[in-house]
């Protein structure tokens, strides 16, 4: 399996959150911005108002691995930053895929028969 693409550099971020349309739900908040390329790069970021390391590393790696299941159901084409807004104790791989398919849909990154699926 290969790597996603991801977003590395802080202009790449800011570019995004200026120019770019958003979503938001109670845990999480996408960017998404057209981009050029033939992939859909991927940006994770969560500030400290998610809680201490180990929470804000948590989201991530239930973000991560709910882009890693959808990405080829995505539209090619976007660069895409979800920020993590906080953290919920409860906050599994089913409730974060949830709401990330819920904004993918709204931003139409991702067609409804999908989202409704299980992941």
């Amino acid at each position: 399996m290969s790597k996603l693409p991801v977003l590395t550099k802080n202009r790449e971020f800011q570019r995004i959150y200026s120019r770019g349309k958003y979503a938001a739900s109670a845990l999480l908040v996408i960017y998404v911005l057209q981009n050029n390329l033939s992939v859909t790069r991927l940006g994770i970021t969560t500030s400290k108002k998610v809680g201490n390391a180990v929470k804000r590393n948590r989201m991530r790696r239930l973000i991560r691995e709910n882009v890693r299941l959808l990405y080829n159901r995505l539209e090619r084409g976007f660069d895409v930053v979800i920020v993590a807004r906080k953290f919920q104790d409860n906050a599994t791989l089913d409730v974060v895929g949830k709401e990330l398919r819920y904004l993918f849909h709204k931003m139409g990154l991702i067609d409804r028969e999908t989202r409704e699926t299980n992941v």
